[in-house]
C-alpha cells in the first residue's frame, strides 16, 4: 500500500503544477493585450494605431503557441 501511495500523489500533483505556470503566462499576455488595446482606442494618429495593432497580433500568436485558449485571436 505504501509503495503505491507515493506514485499516486506524484501523479496527482504534477499536472496541477504544470498548468499553473501556463495560467500565469496567459494572464500576463492577456493583461498586456488589454492595456495595448486601450492605448489603441486613445491613439490619435494612424501610424501609432498600426504599430499597436501589430503588437497585439504578435501577442495573439504567442498566446496561441502557449495554448491560451481564452484569449481572442486578432
Amino acid at each position: 500500500m505504501k509503495r503505491l501511495l507515493l506514485p499516486l500523489l506524484a501523479a496527482l500533483t504534477l499536472p496541477t503544477a504544470v498548468s499553473a505556470t501556463n495560467y500565469i503566462e496567459c494572464e500576463a499576455i492577456y493583461s498586456a493585450m488589454e492595456r495595448i488595446s486601450n492605448e489603441y482606442l486613445e491613439a490619435e494618429s494612424e501610424k501609432i494605431r498600426n504599430g499597436l495593432m501589430k503588437q497585439v497580433r504578435r501577442m495573439s500568436k504567442d498566446a496561441e503557441r502557449r495554448g491560451c485558449w481564452y484569449i481572442p485571436r486578432y
